[in-house]
């Protein structure tokens, strides 16, 4: 599949400029290759890694929950760091993609094992390509590593990472999530519109809006979101799955009377095919714990209208619990560890 990449890829800098303003096959067909592009670089597994570096422009800089890497040299040792030695067995698979201008987002399924811990978590990703290119000048994965570790147990059965990271979850879905049956202490205590189809720029423009409040609520505008959710409507974050509008208003009632202060700040965003996708930061407070997360959320619309069937959030909980003082010296000992194993140019503090 990328042997004719790479002959394309050779030849970009000029034939692409050619496309500069050019027809809409011409445009059409550059698109078409950086999905395959996009598509390639999340799917990549061992052995191929080679095949696909040429994407990646000299300038690249990457993030995930835990690895900021910058350059082409830095991007090379961490993938074969990552894929090649801590997991020969990853595979990914792309689940809904988008491409936008030079914008390629993509939902995921990765499944395979880090240092022997096999794991499966779902994820999303952006990409930004250098315009009329196939180079990929910035990617940002989003999933959470509680995924990880909470499959790394202490082989003498004393608490490990597993059971910290079931705590944790188990203590935010008994706080935010309605008849929840909560197996920890209690804590302290503290109408759907008809809808029409809508058709050209006024449905982009609603969806956009639509998609954006949702993805930006706070704590004084939630309730607005509510009748924009279809009667099958879901949600679902790296914690918890909610189900249906009323399930979701009692989750967000609880959620932000504990985050009087928390607010979320879109980035960049994309809306093609009754699909949204944003990338956001969120700053606050939670339930005491001060947090800032990034993260990426996609918002599906009911075909031709404003109603929402799906919104799924991706961040790392790791963002969370580093406001919470029992569980922080735990997280930066992981994330110590995730980075001995993968970035080259990290200097390692753990015993060799």
């Amino acid at each position: 599949m990328l042997a004719g990449m790479l002959i394309i890829l050779s030849s970009q800098s000029c034939e692409y400029l050619d496309y500069f303003g050019g027809s809409k096959a011409a445009n059409d067909k550059l698109n078409k290759e950086r999905i395959k592009v996009g598509r390639a670089l999340l799917e990549v597994t061992g052995g191929g890694i080679d095949e696909i570096l040429p994407y990646y422009s000299n300038d690249i800089e990457y993030h995930d929950p835990i690895v900021d890497i910058y350059g082409k040299e830095h991007m090379t040792g961490f993938l074969y760091m990552l894929i090649e030695n801590s997991s020969p067995d990853l595979k990914t698979e792309v689940v809904e993609e988008t491409l936008i201008d030079d914008v390629y987002s993509a939902t995921w399924v990765m499944e395979g094992s880090f240092n022997g811990i096999p794991y499966k978590a779902k994820g999303i990703s952006i990409f930004k390509f250098k315009p009329y290119s196939l180079k990929v000048y910035y990617q940002r994965d989003y999933y959470s590593e509680g995924d990880i570790m909470a499959k790394i147990a202490n082989p003498d059965g004393s608490p490990g990472l597993d059971q910290l990271m079931w705590y944790f979850r188990e203590q935010y879905k008994c706080s935010v999530v309605p008849d929840y049956p909560c197996s920890l202490p209690p804590p302290p205590t503290g109408a759907v519109r008809n809808q029409q189809a809508l058709k050209g720029k006024k449905l982009l423009n609603k969806q956009l809006s639509v998609g954006r409040l949702l993805v930006q609520l706070d704590a004084n505008n939630w309730p607005s979101v509510i009748p924009y959710l279809a009667d099958s409507y879901e949600y679902h974050d790296p914690i918890v799955d909610i189900y249906t509008p009323e399930t979701m208003a009692e989750f967000l009632a609880r959620l932000f009377a504990g985050s009087q202060d928390l607010y979320t700040v879109v980035e960049d965003e994309t809306l093609i095919d009754d699909i949204y996708m944003a990338t956001w930061t969120m700053t606050g407070i939670v339930n005491g714990a001060v947090i800032e997360a990034p993260g990426m959320s996609i918002v599906k619309f009911k075909k031709g209208t404003k109603k929402v069937v799906y919104s799924r959030d991706y961040y790392s909980e790791g963002d969370i619990m580093l406001g919470i003082d029992q569980l922080r010296d735990a997280l930066l000992g992981f994330r110590e560890y995730y980075l001995c194993a993968v970035d080259p140019k990290h200097d390692c503090q753990l015993p060799q």
